[in-house]
């Protein structure tokens, strides 16, 4: 009877260091870990708190798999957003103020805007970890730092430029994602991130789609 079940005993141990095997191996038939890897990105983001339109573009990165799980990332993204049809209060300021005699006044009255033009971009540094769900689709965590940029230029109905707005600030990121492992080094992605704040008191938020290679 004992030996019976030292022999159970010894089948189950030996069936469940098969399985963790397996698990920690991820993706077994295409395992990333040790490799360099680029990746590109659809991206749009919006920013709370403000009047700025939302934005969108493309980023560009680079990383290392130091496992299968645990990886960090290098990424610069530029956005843009702008109008050639833009009248009366369609942003600039909020909506408010009054523009004329080549200057910006502090009165209630919506400035003739013509056009706007909206540039932003962020670079980025971030830890990413990932949780195998299969062999093939996987969960991912990011956080790290972003410096975020951004310019906002706009001319009157007279073709007058207005005060342009810019500013800059540095602050943590995280962010959420899934991947899909194709095979062959190729990994599709899909991403949600929050880069903090845009300037203070306007918070960026990101959505991306895109892949990376590991080569």
């Amino acid at each position: 009877m004992k030996k019976r079940a030292i022999v159970v005993l010894l089948s189950a141990v030996v069936s469940f260091s098969a399985v963790a095997d397996d698990f920690y191996d991820y993706p077994a038939p295409d395992d990333n870990a040790g490799k360099f890897y680029a990746g590109l990105d659809m991206a749009s983001a919006s920013y709370g708190g403000s009047f700025y339109p939302s934005t969108t573009g493309l980023r560009v990165a680079g990383g290392y798999n130091f496992t299968s799980e645990l990886a960090i990332e290098a990424g610069y993204v530029m956005l843009s957003s702008s109008s050639n049809n833009c009248n009366y209060g369609c942003g600039y300021g909020g909506g408010y103020g009054y523009y004329g005699g080549g200057g910006y006044y502090g009165y209630p009255y919506a400035q003739p805007m013509a056009s706007y033009s909206f540039n932003v971009s962020s670079l980025q540094l971030a830890a990413v970890a990932t949780l195998p769900v299969s062999d093939a689709i996987s969960l991912s965590a990011k956080f790290g730092m972003a410096r975020n940029s951004m310019s906002y230029d706009s001319t009157d109905n007279n073709g007058n430029n207005l005060p342009t707005i810019s500013g800059s600030t540095s602050n943590r990121m995280f962010g959420v994602g899934a991947q899909y492992n194709v095979g062959g080094g190729f990994v599709v992605r899909a991403q949600y991130e929050d880069l903090g704040n845009l300037v203070p008191g306007v918070g960026m938020r990101m959505i991306s789609l895109g892949g990376v290679y590991n080569f």
